[in-house]
């Protein structure tokens, strides 16, 4: 499960952010996260991936920055987002889970 956080935020800027709500949603291969984000232009937004967290900043009518904490399970490396008519989603998908396997031992 994702965890929301209200991190404190030093910056005047960033105080006056307003935290826009959050659409999750959860399968066996994602998460999947939808935030409408009315008047952000096309190019407007955007996701940062940092460790275990998630920010997701937008400028446009008014300014947006939300946090959110990452599983492990999530594979950084394909995380994907798109901005369509105002609406942000952003995928994160989730690692394979661990399968053991045998080692074949080698003979001389």
């Amino acid at each position: 499960m994702l965890g929301i956080t209200k991190k404190d935020q030093t910056a005047k800027e960033e105080q006056r952010a307003y935290s826009p709500p959050l659409d999750v949603y959860e399968n066996d291969g994602e998460f999947l996260l939808i935030a409408d984000l009315p008047g952000v232009p096309q190019g407007g937004a955007e996701v940062t991936l940092d460790r275990d967290r998630l920010v997701v900043q937008a400028n446009g009518a008014r300014k947006y920055r939300r946090e959110i904490v990452v599983p492990p399970s999530v594979e950084a490396e394909k995380v994907s987002a798109a901005m369509k008519a105002g609406v942000l989603t952003v995928r994160l998908p989730k690692r394979a889970p661990y399968q053991p396997r045998q080692i074949q031992v080698q003979t001389s």
